[in-house]
């Protein structure tokens, strides 16, 4: 056991460390300032403890599978998209700014239980996530980009869940180029906590909100992360 511990710790350096160090060295200046790592699009603030995610309108309408894919993934069924850089990097992202990803069997066992929102509340904290939409400075009501189709009121509850390593194959989310779900995906870094059924098999879950029209295809968005 302690033989795979070790070499799960030097596995994670050298797919998360190793990239970030050689962004630090490209980015790096006079002025920079070292609480920053600046990753392409994605940017990590070690001392405010937030992640920066610099990200296009990927379509006006559509059933939501996906919040945040990479721009050549499934930009068909997801709100926002992003270029130059992969999954990983946001996984480690947050893991520098201190959250824990939970193991994305129980969060579905979770999502199955009658209590299973209050045990996320209560037990599972380190691994709870805020994100925070803005538009040309301004915040935007998440509901703006995105509408249930099940017309609850429930919360949107986001959770670390790390995504997962294929044998052979690696990350599996920069296969996929899968960064944030609405439908539960366990390649993805990011899942969202909820009970919403199949949008495919009925009038179910999210789709793009397309009451606003003044939304345009690869109008510039920033996605602010932090720990709930």
């Amino acid at each position: 056991m302690h033989k795979l511990k070790i070499c799960f710790f030097f596995l994670l350096i050298s797919l998360f460390v190793t990239p970030v160090i050689g962004a630090k060295a490209k980015n790096a200046g006079s002025s920079e300032d070292p609480n920053l790592i600046r990753l392409n699009n994605i940017e990590i603030n070690k001392k405010t403890k937030e992640v920066r995610i610099k990200a296009q309108l990927a379509i006006k309408e559509g059933i939501l599978e996906y919040f945040l894919v990479g721009n050549e993934g499934k930009t068909y069924e997801s709100v926002l998209k992003i270029t130059g850089n992969k999954p990983s990097e946001l996984n480690f992202a947050l893991l520098l700014i201190g959250c824990k990803p939970m193991n994305f069997e129980k969060m579905i066992n979770l999502i199955r239980e009658s209590d299973g929102t209050a045990q996320l509340l209560k037990d599972y904290q380190e691994s709870l996530i805020e994100l925070e939409i803005i538009d040309d400075g301004r915040k935007v009501d998440m509901q703006h980009l995105m509408r249930n189709r099940e017309n609850t009121k429930d919360p949107l509850l986001w959770v670390y869940t790390g995504g997962i390593f294929i044998p052979d194959h690696g990350y599996a989310g920069d296969l996929e180029l899968s960064y944030i779900s609405v439908w539960p995906d366990p390649t993805t870094v990011i899942n969202l906590f909820s009970k919403v059924k199949n949008p495919y098999s009925g009038n179910f879950g999210f789709e793009v909100n397309k009451d606003h029209s003044d939304l345009k295809i690869d109008q510039n968005f920033e996605i602010i992360i932090r720990r709930r």
